[in-house]
């Protein structure tokens, strides 16, 4: 059972035994049941009536009868307490690959007295034991979800406690800060709180400059992790839903003469030298009474406020006035990259060259030139990604920028208020710090990141 002490999610009772398919559904080489819980090894010695003794003989090839008859011969392993995964008693069963043959056997070790775990209660309880912290368990998350390989790589460092590490050095640095600040409280008959206030002002402002270097580097964390997003926008019939299905090499949108046919954002990932780029198309810009319509130009316009890259497309016969009527959008910056759609095919040799006020020159039908715009979008992105930071999560990031505001506050306290008031904001900052690793959380936080698992992880 799982209760919540001061912030923190604990067990209250010891865990009760779980079973849960590990491996993906459907037949195959091997498939995999997961059991964690204490008695975990007597568990298993009874399924299969193998007599294991305590942490002696760990792996074994083993017969094993199931519910309903079913028989199999099979690999059972059993991890003692800290050596699991789970931080307690646990065992892996491996099978034939079969559908049936696995539901079976878990029907009958469900019958043998499991319980069904839940939606990631093996990390979970890998969390709460202490194996993992929150954001190791958010990076295990990551590899399972993980589509490209920049991904990959964020989501392994993560997992192997990269980020655990940074954000536990900064939070035994500002401890360190605020024993300081503390003991100016504890003796102030030793007149020592003016002595200390340029030496705390010192020590918060070089904290502030590692943690402000992290939250600075959070939105190339965040494309490595989740990809760019690249919007297309630009008027109606400029060609965006045909460079669309182009770049994703498939006919995903809706393409026609009609002008206002695109009603609605659309998103489609693919993945260009390894790293995601999320495209998204959007409704064209025009002025309509169409209510329908309008609501899809004002998705349009929220997506490019959330764009990492804006890719402006626009006819070949416009003679530029619209990227100048673009180019004075304020949501228009070095992010943007202004293409224009040409029906020509073949189109000039100096496709790559920039056209007069540096325009991608390419056939969104046929996909001429098209290479030039996604080495372009890979470049915008890769200045991110290259100052990328460890904290690529959301909430991991909303709990630094917490903190980073709290030593902020601390700082200016230091020389216009009493020490008590920066004592405060140094103990905020600390657990602002401990929600990112999971030392200071509610329990809705641990609920809304282990649903995100599959059943058996």
């Amino acid at each position: 059972m799982w209760i919540t002490q001061k912030g923190q999610t604990v067990y209250k009772e010891k865990n009760d035994l779980i079973a849960a398919i590990a491996t993906p559904y459907g037949k195959g080489a091997i498939s995999c049941i997961r059991i964690s819980g204490e008695g975990s090894a007597d568990f298993v010695r009874k399924i299969t009536d193998y007599p294991f003794s305590d942490e002696k003989k760990h792996a074994v090839m083993v017969p094993c009868r199931f519910h309903a008859g079913v028989k199999d011969k099979i690999m059972a392993v059993i991890y003692y307490n800290a050596k699991s995964y789970t931080g307690e008693e646990s065992a892996e069963l491996y099978f034939h690959g079969g559908r049936v043959l696995t539901e079976r056997a878990l029907m009958g070790i469900l019958e043998a007295g499991a319980r069904l775990a839940e939606a990631g209660e093996f990390t979970r309880r890998a969390f709460l034991n202490g194996k993992i912290d929150l954001t190791q368990a958010e990076g295990i998350g990551d590899l399972i979800d993980g589509e490209n390989l920049s991904a990959l790589e964020t989501a392994y460092e993560q997992s192997e406690g990269k980020t655990k590490h940074i954000t536990e050095s900064f939070y035994n640095e500002l401890t360190t800060i605020a024993a300081k600040a503390e003991v100016c409280i504890d003796y102030p008959e030793e007149d020592i709180e003016e002595q200390t206030k340029p030496e705390l002002e010192e020590s918060i402002e070089k904290l502030l400059e590692k943690i402000r270097k992290e939250t600075e580097g959070y939105n190339g964390g965040r494309i490595l992790r989740e990809g760019a997003r690249v919007v297309l926008t630009g008027k109606t019939n400029a060609g965006k839903s045909t460079l669309f299905n182009t770049l994703l090499k498939e006919e995903r949108a809706i393409v026609s003469d009609e002008e206002g046919t695109t009603r609605d954002t659309i998103e489609e990932k693919i993945v260009y030298k390894g790293t995601a780029i999320v495209l998204i198309d959007t409704a064209g810009l025009r002025e309509t009474e169409s209510r329908v319509e309008k609501m899809g130009i004002e998705r349009s316009k929220t997506a490019i406020g959330s764009a990492d890259v804006i890719v402006h497309v626009e006819r070949e016969n416009n003679e530029n006035s619209e990227r100048e009527s673009a180019k004075n959008e304020e949501s228009v910056d070095k992010k943007t990259v202004f293409v224009v759609n040409s029906a020509k095919s073949p189109l000039s040799a100096n496709v790559e060259k920039s056209l007069s006020d540096s325009a991608l020159l390419l056939n969104a039908k046929t996909g001429e030139g098209t290479n030039f715009l996604l080495e372009k979008i890979y470049g915008i992105a890769k200045e991110q990604t290259d100052k990328s930071g460890s904290f690529t999560t959301a909430r991991q990031f909303a709990a630094l920028k917490e903190a980073e505001e709290s030593l902020l506050r601390a700082k200016k306290a230091v020389n216009e208020l009493t020490l008590d008031c920066v004592c405060a904001d140094l103990r905020s900052a600390l657990e602002a710090l401990g929600k990112v690793t999971g030392k200071d959380v509610s329990e809705s936080v641990v609920d809304e990141i282990f649903s995100k698992f599959c059943v058996g992880k």
